[in-house]
């Protein structure tokens, strides 16, 4: 049933939108649209069944229009111009959201030859995005230092590993950084979560955080708390490197310049 279907989806559209467009509220806003719009008119079709790959056509679609139309506020169409919005949807979609080459061309509309040589750029462009340093929170040693060199390897710097919740805002406190990668529970059985919160609280101006975490589903809950950047465990280097490229580019662009 296509309403079942757009039930289980609905945390995985939001993540995507999210990461798209930047910002938390600009994501959720687009599902909103498209559920309104594209979703209400296929049920008063009668169309009943549907495939995950469906809905994020029809997500991607209504994104799409509303930057043609102008709809998106300046900032968010500014994220989507200037990190070539072609090859960023082509790597959330296959990157993060786990579709196919194949699933990723029906979604954009294009052919798989387009979708890999978008890949094929994005991830040169990778390479070239503004450099950060980053505060990496995992209890899992093998795990941390796994992120630490994905993050170096795409051109940032890492502040340190923190294992607990205290490690973590005292490490915050020893340097300056752009960007947080944490997971939720941590070795002592601290929150990652809510060493964020206090470190964030700290900052003269937050910094974007990415979680890390094999239950995705307890941090999606279309609640105000839930997360922008949202990684499932386990993950693949290139879905933590998309990523971490989403969320500093959101970051630059919407800082006063």
């Amino acid at each position: 049933m296509l309403a079942d279907l757009i039930s289980g989806e609905l945390p995985y559209l939001r993540r995507y939108a999210r990461a798209l467009l930047g910002t938390r509220s600009a994501g959720d806003a687009a599902v909103e649209t498209m559920l309104e719009t594209k979703m209400l008119v296929m049920l008063g079709q009668g169309k009943t069944i549907a495939q995950r790959k469906d809905l994020f056509r029809a997500l991607d679609e209504t994104i799409m229009d509303e930057l043609s139309k102008g709809k998106l506020n300046q900032e968010v169409a500014k994220i989507l111009r200037t990190m070539t919005t072609d090859e960023r949807r082509a790597v959330m979609l296959t990157a993060v959201e786990g579709f196919s080459i194949f699933e990723t061309a029906e979604i954009l509309c294009t052919s798989t030859s387009f979708v890999e040589e978008a890949l094929t750029n994005a991830e040169t462009s990778l390479q070239s995005a503004l450099a950060t340093t980053v505060l990496v929170i995992e209890d899992e040693i093998l795990i941390a230092e796994m992120l630490a060199g994905i993050v170096l390897e795409a051109g940032h710097s890492v502040l340190g590993i923190a294992t607990t919740h205290k490690q973590a805002v005292e490490l915050a406190t020893s340097g300056k950084f752009g960007l947080i990668l944490a997971d939720i529970a941590l070795a002592d059985g601290s929150s990652g979560a809510e060493a964020v919160a206090e470190i964030q609280a700290s900052l003269p101006r937050p910094v974007p955080v990415i979680f890390i975490t094999a239950f995705p589903k307890r941090l999606l809950t279309g609640e105000n708390s839930e997360p922008a950047f949202l990684i499932p465990k386990p993950f693949l280097p290139r879905q933590v490197r998309a990523m971490v490229e989403q969320a500093v580019m959101a970051a630059y662009l919407e800082e006063p310049h």
